[in-house]
């Protein structure tokens, strides 16, 4: 910290405190947004980042803007942090999408591939059971919680 100190003194860089009360509105201005964009979301892809940052959000009370690849990394944050039956329905959508992901790198185009089956197959689950599911836990419309 001494030699940040030190580099900002000889650049001639100020340094201004946090503003607490920026930063809570800030927060609470991204945490309306993500409710905004979790609620509105269609995509099973895109969804799973944007309800793993709310969720981030909701347990650590900071703001988290992470890649879909690191998505199971935040997984693993919240385990701790969250009511097992959300944790169980977080988990499991991110393993369908990754499926989801991996048939569609697999996909060959060809129309008698069993691929698209399955893609299918794994796009229904999640549209259908997982992602209202998951919606519902993470907006807290759901019994449960």
């Amino acid at each position: 910290m001494d030699a940040l100190r030190d580099t900002a003194e000889e650049s001639r860089l100020l340094f201004k405190k946090l503003d607490e009360r920026l930063e809570r509105s800030m927060l609470h201005s991204h945490h309306k947004d993500l409710i905004a964009q979790v609620s509105s979301e269609t995509d099973p892809v895109s969804f799973l980042p944007k309800v793993a940052a709310l969720l981030f959000l909701q347990a650590y009370n900071k703001a988290l803007q992470a890649p879909g690849s690191a998505v199971g990394a935040v997984i693993t944050l919240l385990k701790d942090k969250l009511p097992a039956a959300t944790f169980k329905v977080l988990t499991e959508c991110h393993a369908t999408t990754m499926k989801l992901l991996a048939l569609q790198d697999a996909a060959t185009g060809d129309e008698d591939d069993c691929t698209s089956d399955r893609m299918l197959e794994k796009k229904e689950d999640l549209e259908e059971r997982l992602m209202p599911e998951l919606k519902s836990l993470a907006l807290g419309t759901s019994k449960e919680q």
